[in-house]
């Protein structure tokens, strides 16, 4: 019986050893949200020598947050606990060519170039996994799963587990403690690369890598505002579907119609199987600020001198409704 690898991805104990030396080598602080992208919703403010956002604590919808600039906002401390500064270094290979793409994004000619319409592809990919609803579904998923392995051989593969004992003491198992505390054994090496972050560290780059070739097949459409603006939240990335007159979010790749991501006041990039129209109306754009506020964590940002905060207030109440439950 493997008894190392039960669970684990197919390549994470190599890659967990390659990454070795590097572990102790981190970033504390880490974007969830890219300072590029969150640079699209910046203006000049006051008495600032660099542009700001303003941020929404969604929490205290009633107090009024400084602006901020954006290295101070969409981050995370300690969101990779294990080997990040090589993740960041990754992470940056996509950065790098944001703002050239973005700039076609809103000049319009990006979509009739490849290399654009990859890196735009690219940050999709990235705030999709590199994202704290990634981290809940890991943390979730994982916790899930041992128990229910543990069950599952300690029931339905007892008379392997009782092999492997035969095999490693010479002695046959005289009661169940025995077989459960090898069952425990089994699973304490990944339950020690859960804890000290290496196995969401290399689970997170190997997830980054197959969303990107996933979403390489779709195709990409760049949204518009026939009214209105467009703000971001601090978990940005959102599969959504269409049922009805409905919009749900917050499903797998797979079983969504696009994923949307706002890059500035006045464009969103979405992906998916078909091409979507590329004009919305001022409900539609109103309906995906408030997937943006549903989704958010606990902040949303815009522009300092945008008109939505009455409507990021009033929905706020929503969200902090739907977070107690």
């Amino acid at each position: 019986m493997n008894v190392r690898n039960t669970g684990s991805g197919s390549r994470d104990p190599e890659r967990i050893a390659e990454l070795a030396p590097k572990a102790s080598d981190n970033v504390k602080n880490q974007h969830v949200v890219s300072q590029v992208l969150l640079s699209e919703f910046t203006t000049a403010v006051e008495h600032t020598t660099v542009e700001h956002v303003q941020p929404y604590d969604l929490q205290h919808p009633e107090r009024r947050s400084k602006t901020r600039p954006p290295r101070g906002v969409g981050k995370i401390e300690n969101f990779v606990l294990w080997a990040s500064t090589s993740l960041e270094t990754k992470w940056g290979e996509v950065e790098r060519e944001l703002p050239c793409a973005f700039a076609a994004a809103k000049a319009g000619t990006a979509l009739g170039d490849p290399r654009m319409t990859g890196i735009l592809r690219d940050v999709i990919a990235l705030h999709y996994i590199r994202s704290q609803h990634y981290r809940e579904v890991f943390d979730r998923i994982f916790n899930e799963f041992v128990p229910r392995q543990r069950h599952w051989l300690l029931t339905e593969r007892a008379d392997q587990l009782e092999a492997a004992y035969l095999q490693r003491t010479g002695l046959p198992p005289t009661g169940p403690q025995e077989l459960a505390a090898l069952a425990d054994e089994i699973f304490s090496l990944m339950i020690e690369q859960y804890r000290d972050g290496s196995l969401l560290r290399v689970r997170i780059e190997d997830s980054f890598n197959r969303a990107r070739e996933l979403m390489a097949q779709n195709v990409l459409t760049i949204l518009e505002p026939e009214e209105g603006e467009f703000l971001i939240g601090d978990n940005p990335a959102l599969t959504v579907r269409k049922e009805g007159d409905n919009l749900f979010f917050g499903m797998a790749l797979g079983d969504s119609h696009a994923t949307v991501l706002p890059i500035g006041p006045h464009h969103v990039l979405a992906l998916g199987p078909i091409p979507l129209r590329s004009r919305l109306t001022k409900s539609e754009v109103d309906r995906l600020n408030v997937l943006q506020i549903k989704a958010a964590r606990r902040y949303v940002y815009t522009r300092p001198d945008s008109l939505l905060g009455a409507m990021i207030r009033e929905a706020s109440y929503l969200w902090i409704v739907d977070n107690l439950r």
